[in-house]
């Protein structure tokens, strides 16, 4: 799966990408607007591996990559000079595993590009059990060494799907009407704030869904 703005930071850092890749979670659904594949693919890369814990379009061998004792992750030590994984640990059971099984198949001085959502509805693929800030996800690849100047973010509230760069606090909703707002989630907004902001639910302000993109290299 992937979103336009996935294919966007990858675009953008592209000079940090080579062969051999993983991807994870590869699988491609009806309703993705991109696929991650087929963007390497137009940047001129070549030699891809798609992994997902069930199969599908995209998929290459299924994998689990919570299970240290897994053929492909211990046939592949130390492989893979890119590994892209994009909003995949949000719904692993075990998140510090899956990093660690992640970092094993990484090349020396090989680079990990990450995305996770910070702030997301509910989903289930299968499971949706975690949420990552940036900080968060350095503590899950202690084994990497992240470049901050890399890190961007993304607001799914804006229609053009663009990238920002990473700065806290994350923007948030404004309360006047912002020029992507439909009408009705203006007005949901305002009924929101008016009677249930400082009332039952004691939620003062609300944030657009954000994702938090990043690279990191592994230490020699």
């Amino acid at each position: 799966m992937a979103t336009r703005n996935q294919i966007s930071y990858l675009t953008i850092n592209k000079d940090r990408i080579s062969d051999p890749i993983l991807v994870v979670g590869s699988k491609h659904y009806e309703y993705d607007k991109e696929n991650i594949i087929d963007g390497l693919r137009k940047l001129g890369l070549s030699d891809i591996t798609g992994i997902d814990i069930s199969a599908g379009d995209g998929v290459d061998h299924v994998v689990d990559i919570t299970e240290s004792g897994s053929d492909f992750i211990k046939s592949h030590n130390e492989f893979y000079a890119t590994i892209i994984c994009m909003e995949v640990l949000t719904n692993v059971q075990n998140p510090f595993q899956a990093a660690d099984n992640l970092i094993s198949m990484l090349k020396k001085d090989g680079v990990v590009i990450l995305s996770e959502c910070i702030v997301r509805k509910i989903s289930k693929m299968p499971l949706d059990l975690w949420r990552f800030t940036y900080d968060g996800t350095k503590e899950l690849f202690k084994g990497l060494k992240f470049d901050d100047s890399k890190a961007m973010i993304s607001l799914t509230r804006e229609k053009s799907e663009k990238l920002l760069p990473m700065q806290y606090p994350f923007p948030q909703i404004l309360t006047s009407r912002h020029p992507d707002e439909s009408s009705t989630g203006y007005l949901l907004r305002r009924i929101h704030r008016r009677f249930f902001a400082g009332g039952v639910f004691k939620i003062s302000r609300l944030m657009p869904e954000t994702t938090i993109y990043s690279i990191s290299t592994k230490k020699s």
